[in-house]
């Protein structure tokens, strides 16, 4: 064999031990993911739309999630500098990690720890944007760096041979969640109608609004509404059982509301059903106009 053959082979054998890594590291194993209709978030289930993902067995860190949710914006830099969206394989082209990591620390999208320890060493992260776009990854966290390196595991890791579950809790509806933690939101605010089934979105002005990312029972806002009073009742359900609730706002006077609501003052409307799992969002409207939503635990069908 001449020279010239024995460089043809060398760089054919090359090119295909490079084309084995390549496939190996873009393609190989992964299982495309499309029909997943709900996922992980503040401690709960939570519906998602449009859901186009990857995954694979061989490793944690192969999945990667885009989709649309519909839930309320709380934007926060608590896990600004800890969620580092993970490059994505060519293929996946709507999982954009370095755009995602610039939106975190401009503030133009926030993270979400949606689910720690799980698998054991990997948390699993939402990027969210205001106009409902949203991205999830896994990464390793400390716990895992630690059991990998065979290094004694941190305090605060949970055993890895016990029985795993998320320490991401939702707080029970009686703990109240410190003030600090509360952020201003601009939902729309959406009023069930007596036809359909799709909450519509009412004028709501000089909304003012907030909430605590980790409970979802903690919203309240105050608002004008530009509706008669006669529109409302004949357009949109009302509510039986109203229980306003409000921690936070100057403007929202719960026990007041709630007289009211019982002496007929105000009237309370439906606003969107399970706004999250288990959760509604409640609306009382004054026949000035003055406006308040709070959310509640759902009214038993």
């Amino acid at each position: 064999m001449n020279g010239k053959s024995i460089v043809i082979s060398l760089l054919l054998c090359a090119a295909i031990a490079g084309g084995g890594l390549w496939y190996s590291i873009e393609r190989a194993y992964y299982e495309r993911i499309t029909d997943v209709t709900e996922v992980v978030a503040y401690g709960d289930m939570f519906p998602v739309s449009n859901y186009d993902g990857i995954d694979a067995d061989t490793s944690p860190l192969k999945m990667r999630a885009c989709f649309n949710v519909d839930w309320d914006y709380f934007p926060t830099d608590e896990y600004k500098d800890v969620a580092t969206p993970l490059n994505a394989p060519q293929f996946f082209k709507c999982f954009d990690a370095g755009q995602m990591t610039d939106d975190l620390q401009s503030g133009d999208a926030t993270a979400i720890l949606a689910n720690e320890n799980e698998p054991y060493g990997f948390d699993t992260f939402i990027v969210q944007y205001p106009d409902g776009r949203a991205f999830m990854w896994r990464q390793i966290n400390i716990c895992g760096e630690s059991q990998f390196s065979g290094n004694d595991l941190p305090e605060g890791c949970p055993d890895p041979d016990g029985e795993q579950q998320s320490r991401v809790v939702e707080p029970a509806a009686d703990v109240k969640v410190a003030k600090a933690e509360y952020q201003t939101v601009s939902p729309q605010i959406r009023l069930l109608p007596y036809i359909g089934s799709t909450s519509e979105v009412i004028n709501a002005n000089n909304l003012d609004a907030v909430a605590n990312a980790a409970d979802p029972l903690s919203f309240h806002g105050c608002f004008k509404t530009p509706l008669t009073y006669g529109l409302l009742t004949e357009t949109y359900q009302t509510h039986d059982t109203p229980t306003p609730k409000s921690e936070k706002l100057n403007c929202f006077d719960a026990a007041q509301v709630q007289a009211d609501l019982n002496t007929g003052t105000a009237l309370a409307f439906v606003g969107e059903k399970n706004i999250h799992p288990g959760i509604d969002r409640v609306v009382a409207v004054y026949e000035d106009g003055r406006a308040f939503a709070w959310h509640q635990k759902a009214q038993s069908e």
